[in-house]
């Protein structure tokens, strides 16, 4: 498991970077059909969204919210359900680090993530040391 951890974290640090080719190279070596993908990319998406919530967010705070991630120019974010969307903060909010309940296949739920995680990351403000942090802690919860 340790293998795609490192993988997805690289995936994740390429695309906070704003390194487009090294985010392309990155991922082209996933593999969705490994029984762990998603998992690290769920653990930081998790992370940034209580960070951004830290008391936690109705469900009108995360719907407003969706829509306003919708709404923006934010590349991507419009390929995707808002109710799904919506699930996805609610799920990272309680500590999920793999949705419950109906979701879409894995590699739609990573790549909402993705897009979700960057926008929480910028809204933070978190720098590329805080960013590296981030990253390491999501490699210890999914360690754990």
């Amino acid at each position: 498991m340790t293998g795609i951890v490192s993988k997805e974290l690289e995936v994740l640090g390429a695309l906070l970077a704003f390194d487009f080719i090294g985010f392309a190279q990155k991922s082209a070596a996933l593999d969705p059909a490994d029984p762990h993908y998603g998992r690290a990319v769920g653990a930081a998406f998790g992370l940034a969204a209580r960070r951004r919530f830290p008391r936690g967010a109705t469900p009108r705070e995360i719907s407003e919210y969706v829509a306003d991630v919708l709404g923006s120019l934010d590349a991507g974010a419009e390929d995707f359900d808002p109710a799904f969307l919506e699930h996805l903060v609610a799920d990272g909010l309680h500590g999920g680090a793999e949705p419950d309940g109906e979701h879409l296949d894995p590699e739609t739920t990573i790549q909402a993530r993705l897009v979700l995680t960057l926008r929480l990351v910028r809204e933070l403000g978190l720098d590329p040391g805080q960013q590296r942090e981030l990253l390491a802690e999501a490699a210890l919860r999914v360690a754990a």
